[in-house]
């Protein structure tokens, strides 16, 4: 089937006019908390440095601005530039349901039967896609700059990420010269700008080449082409089971621009000689976007001449501007004063927390190490953020570096909203809707259901079918867990607009699919499936293991949320009675919270055995983290069962991988534990993220880099010190007694409210609220406080306690609330 080049949505975010503004009118003044905080202090936390060049590809520094990515090593003679370009993905758009997916009805059948492997055996049969693996995103190539008579060796190295600003820089002195280079990625041009300035004449080769499939020329005097194309590394044998040798064009171009010297071709490569300075500019495109050869040729074109209009420093600023837009707005400070450690580099710090030491100053510079990798990764326009963000190197990545939905991307997206970041989540609600023209064909096909549906992986085609294995591919909640997060922008926002135009339609379509979807049990208790408990097995009575099952606890608690979010939005929207009453009526119906034998919280509707008691998902307590149906006030004993779900899982081996930590990181901080959940996060640091703060996924030394542990360890920092789910803003929820004073600027709460918040020798001093709508909200004082009074422009505002830590208070758009704490 041909490519569908149309087919990924580009709507752009759909801003609330009065946020926008109020906003804006921030970032003219800081509160008078945000004065309180040494700059020193900022800046230390901002920069990660190294006192060597990076070995290996994980030890490299990336910079990218959505689009363009690339990974720096710092090599002083022989630098490499690894590129990815975030459309360059093998594959094509093709319909992958299984030609007897209308069979499924049986696999459901045997599994309610109680014939479990004959319901997997049939499931491989006549529910895998077809092909069973979807297409990988792929490596655009490398840029490599060739230094004549640099030494390895060289003197006074520095090697850094200054996250403030989002450019890498290399310092040494070699031969008697002070060289510095500079690599940034500017999405004002689209373009990876290189800068490499010498005190003395330098002479360099540049070239441009990819593991496979690629071809470079000299296009000019000062400029490279390559072009090429995504294709699957092992070879098509029969198109039926693998993937067909197709997949998306690409044209990388670059421009040399030296200041003094000359530049000229020789033969494939650039040959810049006798200069004191050059900036490079790299750009590229695809025909996923342009379409054709001849509109990737006038993409770069037009990115080139661009860019090359401007300076140096011109595009420098240009590029450190639009970067603080977003990078700005969030300041974090975990040691009282400037940090101690400023001066060690990243890597022996990484190695001094590994030997057991604490650094609190290490895991701010983590936090935004976090807020950068999805500024960087995700931009209003692009794609979102995948297993890797965008970075890169391989033809046949870990896990296809694809949109891995059962859990990693939508926990790329966690910290989007509370980390002021929100504008950067509508690339995952683009995703969404790329999804639906394949995922209504096939929730028909399989469900003969309305709406639409997709499975645990999805990818530039917006594929929806099982793949992979049945152990891990049929599990229809995919779609439905992204949807939740369109409601989540609206909670954060109070965005009507975004709600009625956006949101409602896509949670309405996953309502209905649902609807046709659940079957009613022997006791009239709607059931799902066939589903699983994500990528987990239990044991059956005679000793044997499955994965398939109806109702696994995480299915029943993402359904009870869709149908929740539904009925909420047909209130405040007043639209459809009719659905509001069918999902009320259903939700009644669905499966309760279980606890079993050994205390915790049941993951399969059957209180079997489990087979890995320390898998590293941790799929029932969705209801605890990432929503709130399960919380320490409202429903203590489940709770406690959550509780014994991370004892057991910790006791037994969990949280082995970087993402399956961070989320219990978060699962800790929803239980206000911060001692439990600084210990994660301690764990997190110490066995799953490498010197450079790249998460791993695993304990092993060869382990690959997943971006989500990143980006949900930023999200659990974020829950340690604010949270605001069930309408209530609590300050310091799950602070550890490593963190006695700090302070953060700028997250985001529930109802459309930027909090600012200071503490000291344990306790809350005083904190900021900036309202951008009318709301009524709760705020809770940390444990053993309590709020002593909220002042809006010097005068007292009403509060109306609700219990000692707790007091509910109305909130005006535009204003600015000072709260203080007994």
């Amino acid at each position: 089937m041909a490519r569908d080049k149309k087919t990924w949505s580009r709507r752009r975010f759909l801003h609330n006019a009065s946020l926008t503004g109020a906003v804006l009118a921030q970032r003219g003044s800081l509160s008078a908390l945000s004065a309180e905080i040494p700059a020193e202090s900022i800046a230390s936390e901002r920069v990660l440095f190294f006192e060597q060049s990076a070995a290996t590809w994980p030890d490299a520094l990336p910079v990218g601005n959505g689009r363009l990515g690339a990974m720096v090593f710092g090599h002083p003679a022989n630098e490499r530039l690894q590129l990815n370009e975030e459309t360059v993905w093998i594959g094509e758009r093709r319909d992958r349901n299984n030609p007897q997916a209308n069979r499924t009805p049986e696999v459901r059948n045997l599994l309610m039967a109680g014939k479990v492997h004959e319901a997997e055996a049939l499931a491989a049969q006549v529910m895998m896609g077809v092909p069973d693996r979807l297409p990988c995103y792929q490596t655009l190539g490398d840029l490599w700059l060739d230094f004549d008579n640099v030494p390895a060796k060289v003197k006074d190295y520095r090697l850094e990420l200054n996250l403030d600003e989002a450019v890498v820089k290399t310092r040494f002195s070699a031969a008697d010269a002070q060289w510095t280079r500079e690599v940034f990625s500017s999405a004002p041009r689209n373009a990876i700008v290189a800068r490499i300035e010498s005190t003395r004449p330098f002479a360099l080769t540049v070239r441009l080449d990819r593991p496979a499939q690629s071809e470079t020329t000299a296009a000019a005097s000062d400029r490279l082409v390559m072009t090429g194309a995504a294709r699957p590394v092992k070879p098509t044998t029969d198109p039926a089971t693998q993937e067909l040798q197709v997949g998306v064009a690409f044209r990388a171009e670059l421009k040399a621009i030296p200041e003094g010297g000359i530049v000229r071709a020789a033969g494939n490569t650039l040959r810049i000689e006798n200069c004191r300075a050059v900036t490079l500019l790299l750009t590229a495109s695809t025909d996923f976007r342009a379409h054709d050869a001849a509109g990737m040729a006038l993409a770069c074109a037009r990115n080139l001449r661009s860019a090359a209009a401007r300076s140096y420093s011109e595009l420098r600023g240009e590029h450190v501007a639009d970067y603080r837009r977003y990078a700005s707005r969030v300041n974090l400070r975990l040691v009282d004063g400037p940090d101690p450690l400023r001066d060690v580099a990243t890597d022996k710090r990484m190695e001094r927390l590994r030997n057991g030491a604490d650094d609190p100053g290490l895991m701010a510079t983590y936090f935004q190490f976090g807020r950068y990798m999805l500024i960087s990764s995700s931009r209003p326009g692009t794609l979102p953020a995948n297993l890797q963000g965008i970075w890169n190197e391989s033809l046949d990545p870990p896990w296809g570096s694809k949109f891995t939905i059962n859990i990693n991307t939508e926990m790329n997206y966690w910290m989007a909203e509370s980390a002021n970041l929100g504008e950067l989540h509508a690339q995952l609600f683009d995703l969404l809707d790329s999804t639906r023209t394949f995922g209504s064909a096939t929730a028909r096909k399989y469900f003969n259901a309305r709406g639409f549906v997709v499975n645990h992986n999805t990818d530039l085609w917006g594929d929806s079918i099982p793949v992979d294995h049945v152990q891990a591919g049929v599990w229809p909640m995919g779609a439905a867990w992204i949807a939740l997060h369109l409601f989540s922008h609206y909670a954060y926002t109070l965005d009507a607009a975004f709600l009625l135009d956006r949101a409602w339609p896509r949670l309405k379509e996953i309502a209905e699919f649902f609807l046709d979807y659940l079957v009613a049990g022997p006791d009239g208790t709607l059931l799902s499936g066939p589903s699983q408990s994500p990528e987990n097995k239990y044991k059956l009575s005679n000793g044997s293991t499955a994965s398939l099952c109806m109702s696994p606890a995480m299915d029943t608690e993402i359904i009870r949320a869709i149908f929740d979010r539904v009925s909420r939005c047909s209130k405040i929207l007043n639209v459809d009675d009719g659905l509001r009453a069918q999902v009320e009526a259903a939700a009644k119906r669905l499966s309760p919270f279980k606890i079993g034998k050994t205390g915790a919280l049941q993951e399969w509707n059957e209180d079997y055995a489990e087979t890995e008691p320390g898998h590293r998902h941790i799929s029932h307590l969705f209801a605890l983290y990432p929503d709130h149906q399960i919380t320490l006030r409202e429903t203590p004993d489940l709770a406690k069962a959550a509780r014994a779900v991370l004892e057991r899982r910790l006791a037994n081996g969990g949280g082995s991988t970087g993402w399956s930590r961070a989320w219990i990181v978060n699962c800790w901080a929803r239980l206000e534990d911060g001692e439990a959940a600084h210990d994660s996060l301690l764990a997190l640091l110490r066995n799953c993220t490498r010197p450079n703060l790249f998460d791993v996924c695993g304990m092993k030394a060869n382990s690959p880099f997943q971006i989500d542990g990143n980006l949900g360890g930023t999200a659990g920092v974020i829950e340690m010190l604010l949270q605001s789910h069930g309408g209530v803003v609590r300050f310091l929820p799950a602070l550890p007694s490593a963190w006695p004073s700090g302070s953060f600027r700028g997250l985001r709460a529930r109802g459309n409210i930027e909090v600012d918040c200071a503490w000291h020798n344990g306790k809350a001093t005083i904190a900021t609220l900036r309202a951008n709508s009318d709301a009524r909200i709760a705020l809770a004082a940390p444990a053993g406080q309590r709020i002593l009074r909220v002042t809006r422009l010097g005068k007292q505002v009403p509060l109306q306690p609700v219990d000692a830590q707790t007091a509910q208070m109305d909130l005006r758009a535009a204003s600015q609330y000072r709260v203080t704490f007994a």
